[in-house]
């Protein structure tokens, strides 16, 4: 044992510094396990349990708010116009109708008078106009004395076709009258009227009217 302290020996110094270092490196190990053998032991770490999650607070979800009315409210129900949509024209009232009569201003008796009638729509919106035995009538008479009326005969009147008339538009037809005395059934006198004034009025539902003088004269 020395002779590895001291190093000097049959052997090359080498040798006893080898066999030194390992001395050494025994002595460190030896300590350092008196040391770990000595030393109190640690507990040994318990496996963390994992904290529960928070649970989620419960969030109540508010509907959102529905469109203000039903769809119903805004839709046009099917077979309905639209509001504010123009309806259908109406029949032409007497009030809304202005009549204009003419002819010949003299005439021989038993010669032909011809008539020619206008009728116009005297209003600011459309209406429908209908000429028929109903609601139109042209009448001659001599003072208080009626002589012609189209109402004794209905195809005295022509057929008028019915149509819808704007606000300013006229129809216009004429009436045929042979200057003799009529009566109810398509009758006609064979007799001659006498010479003198006359006067025609045309009357639609006999409200509105229009009056045309003129004279027969001897044949």
């Amino acid at each position: 044992m020395s002779e590895v302290l001291t190093g000097k020996g049959p052997q090359p110094p080498v040798v006893y510094w080898i066999r030194r270092g390992l001395v050494v490196l025994v002595a460190v190990i030896v300590v350092g396990l008196l040391v770990w053998a000595f030393l109190p032991k640690g507990e040994q770490p318990t496996a963390g349990v994992p904290a529960p999650a928070d649970t989620p607070t419960d969030v109540t979800s508010e509907p959102a708010p529905s469109p203000s009315g039903s769809p119903s409210d805004d839709m046009p129900t099917p077979g309905t116009s639209p509001s504010g949509s123009a309806a259908a024209p109406s029949a032409c009232e007497p009030i809304g109708v202005q009549l204009d009569l003419k002819g010949f201003r003299s005439v021989k008796s038993g010669g032909k008078q011809t008539f020619s009638v206008t009728a116009e729509n005297n209003t600011a919106l459309p209406c429908v106009m209908e000429i028929t035995p109903a609601t139109f009538v042209l009448r001659v008479a001599s003072g208080n004395d009626p002589v012609f009326s189209t109402a004794h005969c209905d195809k005295w009147l022509p057929e008028v076709k019915k149509q819808t008339l704007k606000a300013g538009a006229a129809v216009e037809f004429k009436v045929e009258w042979t200057t003799f005395r009529s009566a109810q059934g398509c009758r006609q006198a064979k007799s001659l009227l006498g010479a003198g004034t006359y006067v025609a009025t045309a009357a639609y539902q006999e409200s509105a009217t229009k009056r045309f003088a003129f004279m027969l004269t001897k044949p």
